[in-house]
Formats: structure tokens, C-alpha cells, sequence
């Protein structure tokens, strides 16, 4: 039965035996049609996974997340005829801060199989690491990029940790990392717990819990690293 696999992607130059199965690498050479986002990046990470067909054989769709009105029907068809496809992420898992999600919503009107194949995901990387809350908690992808915004924001999440004692994820791109970083010092409590967690799976992997007062007296320079905040009490 043919299926749509949604395959995980590298989150950093990390070890490839260290974060996917060899299962991984036998499934992409079942495949012959991929769904992406960046062709160039995803065809170097099938090679890196160990694919045995010649890439220039393999067909791949471009799944642009900034068109909405994007058909992607189109990209299921192989799946119709029998034929696997994999959904691949730009980085981590697919479908989680990831557009994805649109395909596999598809697949699923389409009465097609989804399989979804085990691969590092920051998000939950983090919150295992934090110590916090990892039974109530909500991801709130990117907070407002305006200061204003950003820090009314953040006084939210505090009062829905103190109201359902619920763990507070977000993210930010890394170029604006210490502009989050410096909001969530200034707005928030002092008793407040952060936890930031920087390079996941990678030799520069950073993983810190302090309160808010700790961190105002060790502040971090976080500019370019993809990282996950995590806030709690």
C-alpha cells in the first residue's frame, strides 16, 4: 500500500547516526517523489542519509509555505497511483512549525496512509531537557516581531503559567534571538523560570534552566543560533 512519509530533517551539523534510524535510510530509497521546501538542501540530505538512487531521477515538488492558493493535490497524485511519496522538513520534524501540515491534511480527505518516521524535533528536544511542565504546555511558534507587541505577549504566557501552571514554548529567528531574549529579561518576573535551549544535536548544543533574576546577571549572546525559549515557574 502506497503511503506519504513525513521525514525528518537535520536540525544542525550533527551526526546523522545519532539522530536518525537506519530505518530512515531504508524507507527514501522507496520513494521516488519528494515534497519540500528548499529542492538544493533537500536533495544534499538525501545523499548525506544514504539514498542508493540517482538523485536526478527523483522528482520533487516545491511546497511554497507564502502561496496560499498552492494545489497541493498535484503533489498526491504518486500516492494515488500507488506510489510512495515523503514529505520532507526544512529542519527537524515535518508538519510542527513547518507547513506541512496542509499536505497531510490532504492525504488524509484522500483516504491516503500517512507514516510518520522518527527524527530530532526541537520543540519536544527542549521541553524533555527543561524540567518543566511536560504535560500541560502550549507552543506558540513566533511572538510578535514589534517590541510593544512582543513584550504584551509576554505578560500573557506569564499569567497563563501562573493560572494553569502550563509551560510556555516559543521561538524566534535567530538573527532576533537576543531582541527575545532582552524582553523576556526586562518583562518578565524574576521568579519566573527560562529555559533556552541553542543548537540542539549538535556539537554546540546549549541547554540552560535559570530564573529570570539569574539570567540578568549572566545574560548570553544568542544572535544566528536557532533556539527554543521555554518559560514556567
Amino acid at each position: 500500500m502506497s503511503a506519504l512519509y513525513l521525514i525528518p530533517s537535520p536540525l544542525g551539523d550533527s551526526s546523522f547516526e545519532n539522530v536518525f534510524p537506519s530505518f530512515n535510510s531504508q524507507i527514501i530509497n522507496e520513494i521516488d517523489y519528494y515534497i519540500v521546501e528548499d529542492v538544493r538542501t533537500e536533495r544534499r540530505f538525501l545523499k548525506q542519509l544514504g539514498i542508493q538512487k540517482p538523485i536526478d531521477e527523483l522528482t520533487f515538488f516545491h511546497l511554497d509555505k507564502h502561496f496560499k492558493d498552492l494545489n497541493v493535490n498535484e503533489f498526491l497524485k504518486p500516492c494515488l497511483e500507488g506510489k510512495n511519496v515523503g514529505l520532507l522538513s526544512e529542519a527537524g520534524v515535518p508538519c510542527i512549525a513547518d507547513p506541512g501540515n496542509r499536505v497531510v491534511s490532504e492525504a488524509h480527505r484522500l483516504g491516503i496512509k500517512v507514516v510518520p518516521l522518527i527524527g530530532p524535533c526541537s520543540i519536544i528536544l527542549a521541553l524533555m531537557a527543561s524540567g518543566f511542565n511536560g504535560q500541560n504546555f502550549a507552543f506558540h511558534g513566533y511572538l510578535p516581531a514589534e517590541q510593544p507587541d512582543r513584550e504584551r505577549k509576554l505578560h500573557q504566557l506569564e499569567n497563563d503559567i501562573l493560572k494553569r501552571k502550563q509551560t510556555q514554548i516559543f521561538i524566534e529567528t535567530p538573527y532576533r534571538n537576543n531582541h527575545i531574549f532582552n524582553s523576556i529579561l526586562t518583562v518578565c518576573s524574576p521568579m519566573l523560570r527560562l529555559c533556552v535551549a541553542a543548537n540542539l544535536t549538535t556539537e554546540e548544543e546549549f541547554i540552560q534552566t535559570k530564573t529570570i533574576a539569574q539570567w540578568r546577571k549572566q545574560p548570553i549572546d544568542l544572535h544566528k543560533q536557532p533556539a527554543i525559549f521555554l518559560l514556567y515557574v
